[in-house]
């Protein structure tokens, strides 16, 4: 197939535009037009027109996760499930995430901590956490690293507590305060001991 024009783009940096035969366009960057030699009058056998196309796709969807990762933190999963999303061939996923980990765009060991210091900033417990690293796909051999860096659970209780209860003797304000720790992701014996020193503080207050 025959390429009836090559157009430079208006701004550099910017893909340029193939005008092949018979009226398909395709936007190329300026590394897949140098790698397939394209200029105005070339003719393009099959095989190589198949090959640019897979080309020029392949770097579309680059782009595509180099515009998600600038704008947020990502782990693997969620941009591999991304870019299969937007039509990404697994090859061509396993290849975009691995060149995405190797220039530092992605680190999943990083994305976990952040992620865990996240949800205790928002009085999150360890279930609750961990359901966020299940939702957002990180690897769960960075898990126990990020829960582990984070401090104790007893000043988020407590401050809840001391929100929520103001009588620790009454039944019914416990479970309330107690039901809405657990949904927050704590466990019960966390819960529990949070509830007795709430107890003992508030007897010594009266």
């Amino acid at each position: 197939m025959k390429i009836e024009a090559l157009v430079p783009p208006a701004r550099p940096g910017k893909p340029w535009t193939l005008h092949l035969e018979g009226g398909e366009t395709l936007k190329v960057g300026e590394g897949v037009a140098a790698d397939f030699a394209l200029c105005t009058g070339k003719i393009l056998e099959e095989e190589t027109l198949k090959e640019l196309r897979t080309a020029v796709r392949f770097a579309a969807l680059r782009d595509y996760a180099i515009t998600l990762l600038t704008g947020r933190i990502l782990s693997t999963g969620m941009l591999a499930e991304k870019l299969a999303a937007r039509g990404a061939e697994p090859v061509q996923t396993e290849e975009i995430v691995a060149w995405a980990e190797d220039v530092g765009l992605l680190n999943d060991r990083e994305y976990a901590m952040a992620l865990a210091r996240h949800g205790q900033s928002r009085g999150w417990g360890v279930y609750k956490i961990k359901a966020e690293f299940r939702r957002r796909r990180v690897p769960r051999e960075h898990w126990e690293e990020a829960l582990a860096a984070l401090d104790g659970p007893e000043e988020a209780i407590d401050a809840f507590l001391a929100r929520k209860l103001t009588d620790p003797e009454d039944r019914k304000q416990v479970k309330k305060a107690a039901d809405a720790l657990m949904r927050r992701g704590f466990t019960w014996e966390q819960v529990s001991e949070g509830i007795e020193r709430s107890r003992r503080a508030w007897r010594d207050g009266h």
